[in-house]
């Protein structure tokens, strides 16, 4: 395929981003090897709701029909006219209670209409849509890859619990913004009761208070980390024994993903693709459903089922290549310029 010009607009963007900036950065790292020349276009910065919004309006005059493809992430793209506007849709905000998410929701859904072609990481995410009428051979699902910082290693592992000042406790993390939906305080009420577990979570958001008030109200040990490098935060998967995700919400479930991949079992609630792209290295549960979460942590301080599902782990997240994601996307290119 010859090398393209392709416009990248998008809320947030970077790899150490935890939400879909960090897709758009492997997009577009991935997409220079391949000699497309992609520039990015993005505020940078995380305004809760209406950021996408606002990024969109920015660009309400922007001049960008000398790109060949203009890709929005997230309804970056809303007031952009461009015969080969791709859109990629991560989840569906209207299951966010907040009325700003539900606003944005009709806002990407608008944008969505408008758009060539909607790329989806997940098939959950297609139904989604095709729930709200959507044609299907507009969609096209594309799995995210895993960053090859991301990965087991012994030694790191020894060197990351002797600074945390870890010994034989069993390791918890949990990676991601402290909003609503994450529920990371269903994961501390399910590990409340046990006597030798500490809980690493990593992010910040509006949630941070009551997350650390129930932890300290319920016993629960926990060191926090706020923002980190994806060097360091691969150190902090392996110095962790398991990865548990109580997000109601997910389009695909990266930190899920790099988890597995420095060994973490898994247990998580279901949603999205997880049952798929977990498989059986860990447990899915219903969502709510604190007791099952509970259980598959006392089945997982057993060291020879944690081993196991170690393996499996690290067997299942080789599936995932974000170079192969990427072919996939330059494939989709290819047949929306195709239709023009």
């Amino acid at each position: 395929m010859e090398s393209l010009k392709i416009a990248f607009l998008s809320y947030t963007f970077g790899r150490n981003d935890y939400s879909t900036g960090k897709y758009g950065w492997h997009l577009a790292y991935e997409l220079r090897k391949m000699n497309h020349d992609v520039d990015i276009f993005t505020t940078n910065l995380h305004v809760p709701k209406i950021g996408p919004f606002l990024l969109a309006f920015k660009h309400l005059f922007s001049k960008l029909q000398h790109y060949d493809i203009v890709h929005s992430n997230e309804g970056a793209g809303l007031f952009v006219s461009h015969p080969a506007l791709l859109e990629t849709y991560h989840h569906d905000y209207a299951q966010v209670p907040e009325f700003g998410h539900r606003f944005f929701n009709i806002l990407e859904n608008m944008e969505c209409r408008k758009v060539k072609h909607i790329i989806v990481p997940s098939y959950a995410s297609k139904d989604v849509l095709l729930g709200y009428g959507f044609p299907p051979e507009k969609i096209s699902v594309i799995y995210h890859g895993v960053d090859e910082i991301f990965k087991e290693d012994k030694l790191i592992r020894k060197m990351m619990r002797s600074k945390l000042g870890l010994t034989k406790e069993l390791v918890v993390i949990n990676v991601g913004r402290f909003v609503k939906h994450k529920r990371q305080v269903d994961l501390i009420r399910a590990l409340s009761g046990f006597s030798n577990v500490v809980l690493i979570l990593v992010g910040n958001g509006p949630e941070e208070y009551r997350i650390k008030d129930t932890a300290s109200k319920m016993g629960v040990k926990m060191l926090h980390f706020k923002n980190v490098s994806d060097i360091f935060l691969a150190g902090l998967y392996n110095a962790a024994d398991v990865y548990v995700h109580t997000s109601t919400l997910e389009g695909f479930g990266l930190t899920i993903l790099e988890a597995m991949s420095c060994g973490l079992p898994v247990i998580a609630y279901t949603t999205g693709d997880l049952e798929q792209i977990v498989g059986n290295a860990g447990h899915i549960v219903q969502i709510g459903d604190i007791e099952s979460v509970r259980a598959g942590l006392f089945n997982l301080e057993i060291h020879s089922v944690r081993n196991e599902m170690r393996n499996l782990a690290l067997a299942k997240s080789r599936d995932f290549s974000w170079s192969e994601s990427m072919k996939k996307h330059s494939k989709v290119y290819s047949s929306v310029l195709n239709q023009i």
